[in-house]
Parts: structure tokens; C-alpha cells; sequence
């Protein structure tokens, strides 16, 4: 009787069949993916993976290499990466980093800042990357050598917002990096090798090289286990995010400062590392404390001030607010759209209303930031006002004041953007000028 069972898939096809099934929920026929190709091991697998989804499946493919300008067989990378995409069709990009200009305190550091910068730039709903299980026990055990509290040590995660519209999407996390050796020396695909990846100096290949081999030899599941952990930890920090948002009462772009001390040590500390999460911060243990000190026990009439690289947290009016820091900007002349260029910090709009500046008033305008002295008279037969006053009154916070945009003609005070027109220049059905900085949705 002939056998009509079918053979059971190699070790290889499951893989494919596990990365199918993951690829269901993610792909439409109009979703653009990126895949993030160094032309090593990891991301030649992926890449592969995609091509045989294509096959079956339609989705926009295009492929995406990063010269980081670090090694001298960087050119030759690039030009292997060049060459596979060409010969399976795949639409090809790259572009070179230049690591001079990044902030951080390592290479490692830099290097990764530099492609997420890339990645945000391209032209693609779902960003891949190739991390797998291996590289997540790594990361696990980083950022627990370095103190991490339960987010961090919840790694990296499959999926995550990258800017305006876009995702990154790591599916290949739950796979050893056996499993996708061996799935490329079953397809005899061609990679290369980064000479820098054997350099113990740098922390992670430390951990690879120097702190796996014997954790495994004692422990053989300690990768999987710490994958597995870390997706513990991924849990642990949803609850504790859902206990923040709870916590906070409200979505306000703000941090109510009473409801803070209502909390909790543990709590106060959840709720402001929640918040500055939002706002794309991410503080050490102890900036975090020290910051919390600062906004609890200042005086009620302070404005506690710590700056974070281009942004700062400032308490002002019993609420915690992340702006951005005070731009240098000079005067600047109207043009025909009265619009102000993006480096004031904010977008200058104009709409008709009832006391607003009058048609006859509207050649010739320049913004200019604060020098400080000036008057504006608001009513017709009413004194003039310091301009301080009148932002003051309208509830601008005072790191706002210094580049709040004052429209002049001549020797003129126009206006005060959103907040008055001069008596002399307003008419019936003039002109609103309206000012919304950045990080201050409440502006008048």
C-alpha cells in the first residue's frame, strides 16, 4: 500500500512556514516594506524569506544598506548587496553615515543612532530587521548588566512605532541564529562577514563571544529562556504603562503635578517615566529621581528647569511640560503668506476676525523675538501695555517669551501674535495672526 503520508518539512521550511504565518497580519497588497540589508548572515536570510513570500504574496519589496564607513570592506558591502538585489529584482537604496555628527558615548552607540536616522527617511510603511533570538538574549543581558529596570529588560521588541506613518517590524526574533544558518546553507545563499563582529572591546560581542559560549555550556536553553523573559518583561511594562495612563487622569500633553504627589513613591516614579516616554525620553534611574525631587519640593513660585540634549522639563502653573529649547532666531521679513520659517519653533497662521490687522497694515511686516521694553496699545483710548504683561496674562509659559513672535512695520508694534493687535492697525475684518509654538498645544 503506497504510503500517503506527507514528508515532514525540514527544519529550514519551518522556518518559511513560521515567517508566512507571521507575515499574514502584516502585509497588504499596498504595504511597502524596507528590509534592512547589511549583507551579512542575518539579513541575507531575511531578505530570502521576503523573496519567497513574493512569490505568493504581493507587497512592495525594496531593500535598504547603510555604509557606515567604519570598516575598509565597507564598499565592498555595499557593492554585494548591489549586486544580489540586482540579480533577484529587488528595488536597491543606500546611503553613507556620517558618525562625526551623532551624540553618544560609544561607536555602538552612534552607529545604531545613525541607522534609525536612516530608516526614518525611508520611503516605506514596515521597516525589517533582521534581529534574532540570539541577538535578544544579548540585549537582555546588556541592559540587566547596566541596572535596567522591567522596560528595558523587556529587549526589543517585535514591533514599534519609527516616526510619522511607520513601523519597525522584527520577525525573526523567536528563531536562533542556528536556525538561520542552517536555512542559508540550505538555499546556498552568499553573505559577508563583519571582521569587527569577532572585536571583544565592544560590549556586545564581549557578551557573545566572552559571557554566552560558557552560560549556554551550563545552561543550553539560556538563550531561548532569556527570549523568553523578555517577553515577560514586555508584559510586566504594558500593566505598568496601563497603570500610568490611569494615573494621569488625563491625555493633556502636561503632567498634572497635584495628581503626582497624590501618588506613591513607586507610582510617582512609574507615572513621570511614562510621561517622558511619550515624549521620546528615556531617563536613568537616577536622572529620574533627581528630577522628581526638583518638580515635588521646588517653591510654588519656581520654574524647575533640567535640560535633556535639545529639549527641557519645566514645571510652570502646577503642570510638567517637555518643550523644546528657546531657538536663537533673528528678525525676519513676512512674505507675501505672512508664514515664519520652521527654525522660530512653531507656525505663524493668519485668519479673518474682528480686530485684526488691517489690510492696509499688512505690507512690509517683519517678525521679531523679544528684546524686552516693549508696548502695545490693545484698545483704542486705553493705555499701552508691556508686551511682558500681556504674555503673562495670556498664560505663555516664560521659556516661550524670549521668541514669541512680535510683528513690527517700521517702528511699529503690529502685533503681538495671538494675543493683541495694535488699536491703530485693527480693523472689522483684519487679519488674526496666530501663533503655535511647538510643544505648547494651549497657545491663544
Amino acid at each position: 500500500m503506497e504510503n500517503s503520508r506527507k514528508s515532514p518539512l525540514s527544519d529550514s521550511e519551518m522556518l518559511f512556514q513560521r515567517f508566512v504565518h507571521a507575515a499574514a497580519s502584516r502585509l497588504l497588497p499596498s504595504t511597502r516594506v524596507a528590509v534592512a540589508y547589511s549583507g551579512g548572515l542575518d539579513s541575507t536570510v531575511l531578505l530570502h524569506l521576503f523573496l519567497r513570500l513574493r512569490a505568493s504574496q504581493s507587497f512592495d519589496l525594496q531593500a535598504f544598506h547603510l555604509h557606515h564607513g567604519l570598516s575598509p570592506n565597507a564598499d565592498a558591502w555595499l557593492a554585494h548587496c548591489a549586486r544580489v538585489c540586482e540579480r533577484t529584482a529587488v528595488p536597491f537604496s543606500s546611503s553613507r553615515a556620517d558618525l562625526s555628527h551623532i551624540a553618544g558615548a560609544s561607536l555602538e552607540a552612534r552607529a545604531r543612532t545613525a541607522r534609525y536616522q536612516a530608516y526614518e527617511m525611508l520611503n516605506a510603511e514596515l521597516v525589517v530587521l533582521a534581529h534574532h533570538q540570539d541577538d535578544q538574549a544579548e540585549t537582555v543581558l546588556y541592559r540587566l548588566a547596566r541596572g535596567a529596570g522591567v522596560q528595558g529588560a523587556a529587549g526589543m521588541p517585535a514591533m514599534r512605532p519609527l516616526g510619522a506613518g511607520k513601523q519597525i517590524w522584527r520577525p525573526l526574533l523567536a528563531e536562533p541564529r542556528s536556525a538561520l544558518l542552517e536555512y542559508a546553507q540550505q538555499h546556498e545563499l552568499s553573505w559577508v562577514e563583519d571582521e569587527s563582529n569577532v572585536l571583544v572591546d565592544y560590549d556586545r560581542n564581549f557578551l557573545r563571544h566572552v559571557v554566552v559560549p560558557p552560560l549556554v555550556s551550563r545552561f543550553p536553553s539560556a538563550q531561548a529562556a532569556l527570549a523568553r523573559a523578555a517577553r515577560h518583561f514586555s508584559e510586566a511594562a504594558g500593566l505598568l504603562d496601563s497603570l500610568a495612563k490611569m494615573d494621569a487622569v488625563d491625555e493633556a500633553p502636561s503632567l498634572d503635578m497635584a495628581r503626582l504627589r497624590s501618588l506613591s513613591e513607586a507610582r510617582q516614579h512609574n507615572l513621570l517615566r511614562w510621561f517622558l516616554a511619550k515624549h521620546a525620553l528615556w531617563l536613568e534611574e537616577r536622572q529620574l529621581t533627581v528630577l522628581l525631587g526638583q518638580v515635588l519640593h521646588a517653591r510654588e513660585d519656581a520654574t524647575p528647569f533640567l535640560r535633556l540634549g535639545d529639549v527641557a522639563v519645566r514645571r510652570y502653573r502646577e503642570r510638567l511640560w517637555v518643550a523644546p529649547l528657546p531657538p536663537n532666531v533673528q528678525a525676519t521679513e513676512l512674505g507675501l503668506d505672512g508664514l515664519l520659517p520652521t527654525n522660530w519653533g512653531g507656525q505663524l497662521s493668519w485668519s479673518r476676525q474682528a480686530g485684526g490687522v488691517a489690510d492696509a497694515w499688512r505690507d512690509g511686516l517683519v517678525a521679531r523675538p523679544r528684546m524686552g521694553g516693549e508696548r502695545l496699545r490693545p484698545r483704542t483710548g486705553g493705555p499701552t501695555r508691556p508686551v511682558k504683561d500681556l504674555l503673562q496674562e495670556a498664560g505663555v509659559p516664560p521659556w516661550l517669551r524670549s521668541y514669541w513672535p512680535l510683528i513690527w512695520r517700521g517702528d511699529v508694534l503690529v502685533a503681538v501674535a495671538g494675543i493683541a493687535v495694535a488699536a491703530q492697525c485693527q480693523d472689522e475684518c483684519g487679519w488674526w495672526p496666530r501663533w503655535q509654538p511647538e510643544g505648547w498645544p494651549d497657545a491663544p
